[in-house]
């Protein structure tokens, strides 16, 4: 059986030396403490355990007004290199909407969604088909779109049709700049 550990002060560093092993490069320090500090009891970013083995990453987020959207994001979800190919990218996003789910009781979220590029994360497009309703092109002309590869998909929590995404827009121009500060951030500390 999985464990999840939420992310907070106290593990974050490791969580992110976790993050940056499964999604190199990047860097998640940023959001996970904006997450933790927020402090809303939906919206968190989990270490993913076996048994006493960390084996990945995964959360729940959202960035805009939940009430008018009533979506909730997948975010940094990723399994470490080891443990792949083992089924454990599918339990965990299985598990992650069962948390998403039990959230919609009690806040106004309905829809689960995620972003990706359809050219990085050509592996994880097999999942995302298999497990989500319906896929869309994202291509906001305001937005950074991965040069036109980033996909959303997106799952209804309830009994009702999930809506299109329709190119609203997301701000991811403003996730990969806290992601390059935070990764410069880290570097400094390191060199």
């Amino acid at each position: 059986m999985l464990r999840y550990e939420k992310i907070t002060k106290d593990n974050i560093d490791y969580a992110v030396e976790i993050q940056m092993k499964i999604f190199p490069g990047e860097c998640a320090y940023q959001h996970y403490l904006d997450v933790i500090n927020k402090n809303l009891q939906w919206q968190n970013y989990y270490l993913v355990y076996e048994n006493n083995t960390v084996i990945g990453i995964t959360g729940l987020y959202c960035s805009e007004d939940i009430n008018e959207t009533n979506s909730i994001w997948l975010g940094w979800f990723g399994v470490l290199e080891e443990y792949r190919k083992k089924g454990y990218g599918k339990r965990i996003l299985l598990d992650t909407i069962e948390m998403a789910k039990n959230f919609s009781n009690k806040y106004p979220i309905k829809y689960f969604r995620l972003y990706t590029s359809i050219r990085d994360n050509t592996v994880a497009q097999i999942l995302y088909k298999d497990v989500m309703d319906i896929e869309e092109i994202y291509n906001n002309k305001d937005d950074y779109t991965y040069d036109n590869t980033c996909v959303i998909y997106s799952k209804s929590l309830t009994d009702e049709k999930v809506p299109y995404w329709d190119n609203k827009f997301l701000n991811i121009k403003g996730y990969i700049e806290k992601e390059k500060n935070s990764l410069d951030e880290k570097k400094r500390l390191y060199e």
